[in-house]
């Protein structure tokens, strides 16, 4: 294993509040957080820059890291999970298996393999931690739910409903309660499919009631193309990836925390207390001429998929970037957004070849920036990443990850933030 530091930048800052006036605090750097509590919501305001002065290293503590010809281990995972022992379960989707990895790095088992026997996968929809060593995975074309113990054996399995699939699409809360992400809404004017929210699931695998995210009024411009056939309509629709978004991402505490990517603005709907609005002031991150136009070209090669006559039908797209770009809830409770950042333009011999040659070449990408919250509106400080990183989970000091180099294989990494947020 190769050891090596990367460098974070990171501001940490506190302040409370229960009642009466606004409470503010700065730091000499001039960031400052108010906490206001009104008659139906807490608000906590975060406004100044965070300066590059402040830093934190990020320590690689474990790092997985196949060679380039080396089919003995996993080739190609977007995502892992890691259970109450510190352990990877790594999905390997060329091979459809499961590589348990212990803390060290080290390979314990291989679990699994392409099919629809016990044990087995056709797909992974996501993995979650249960009991204090292993993991629930949904596969969803084998219509089920897999839950093996700490030595990597399949205990049981839970039928669930197929027709549908997503990404990380398996979800849990502290009292180990599971939940699948699904439509939950009829669709509306311009949508495929309902809105999106969470399905619980009973001791059993049933259905049980339907959770539904806070819906927020944020401008979205979609771009829809249909083809029409006798056997029927088809239909794709998407958005610039830098505009103005919805989202939104599960507590472990049994809320929804949803965000205005293009105010960023984050609301906790936490049970039986006051909503809390975490408002983070984010100067404007401009878009180059060049890089809209990729953009537009990536839209149009995307829609003209469906449809193939499909030409530019909506605005021009926006000339800058929304401040908040996506929500990770770590299992420690805290909340990492990912915000925007110039894009830098990717070296000539790292520039990804498409697999069509009709498909527009990407000549940008955008540096990974998190900045993290408690759930109390308390800002910690801001994660600089200086890779190709993709955030799994994050616990206190601990952060795991995936992290491409210039070869695009994925490493497994556990990092230590030091010190710590």
């Amino acid at each position: 294993m190769t050891r090596t530091t990367v460098w974070l930048s990171a501001l940490g800052l506190a302040t409370a509040c229960t009642g009466g006036p606004p409470a503010s605090m700065a730091d000499p750097a001039g960031v400052a957080t108010t906490i206001d509590s009104t008659a139906d919501t807490v608000v906590a305001r975060i406004t100044g820059p965070v300066p590059d002065s402040l830093v934190r290293r990020l320590v690689i503590e474990t790092k997985i890291e196949p060679a380039a010809d080396d089919t003995s281990l996993f080739t190609e995972t977007f995502d892992f999970e890691v259970d109450r022992a510190g352990r990877f379960w790594v999905f390997d989707w060329p091979t459809t298996s499961v590589f348990l990895f212990d803390r060290t790095g080290g390979l314990i088992r291989r679990v699994g393999r392409m099919g629809g026997g016990p044990g087995e996968f056709r797909s992974n929809n996501g993995m979650v931690p249960v009991g204090d060593s292993g993991v629930a995975i949904w596969d969803s074309q084998n219509a089920r739910i897999s839950f093996f113990d700490g030595a990597g054996n399949v205990t049981t399995s839970w039928l669930t409903p197929a027709g549908f699939s997503t990404n990380n699409g398996l979800l849990a809360d502290r009292s180990g309660t599971l939940y699948l992400r699904r439509p939950v809404t009829p669709p509306r004017e311009g949508e495929i499919l309902g809105r999106m929210g969470l399905v619980r699931l009973t001791a059993t695998g049933a259905f049980a009631d339907s959770l539904i995210p806070l819906d927020l009024a944020v401008p979205r411009e979609t771009y829809v193309a249909v083809h029409k056939a006798k056997d029927g309509n088809s239909q794709s629709s998407t958005g610039a990836r830098y505009a103005p978004g919805y989202h939104w991402a599960w507590h472990p505490d049994r809320y929804f925390v949803v965000g205005h990517g293009g105010r960023f603005e984050l609301t906790l709907t936490r049970s039986g207390r006051k909503p809390l609005v975490i408002r983070r002031e984010f100067p404007p991150v401009p878009v180059p001429a060049e890089e809209r136009a990729e953009e537009q070209a990536r839209i149009t090669y995307n829609m003209r998929q469906t449809d193939p006559a499909w030409s530019w039908n909506g605005p021009a797209l926006p000339e800058t970037k929304a401040g908040l770009l996506g929500i990770t809830i770590t299992r420690d409770g805290r909340i990492w957004t990912q915000v925007a950042t110039p894009s830098a333009r990717i070296p000539d011999d790292e520039i990804p070849t498409p697999r069509d040659p009709k498909a527009p070449v990407t000549h940008y990408r955008t540096p990974t920036v998190y900045e993290v919250f408690e759930p109390t509106g308390r800002f910690l400080g801001r994660v600089d990443c200086r890779c190709r990183i993709t955030l799994i989970d994050a616990d206190g000091s601990q952060v795991w990850a995936i992290v491409r180099g210039e070869s695009d294989l994925p490493a497994l990494v556990r990092f230590r933030i030091d010190p710590g947020l």
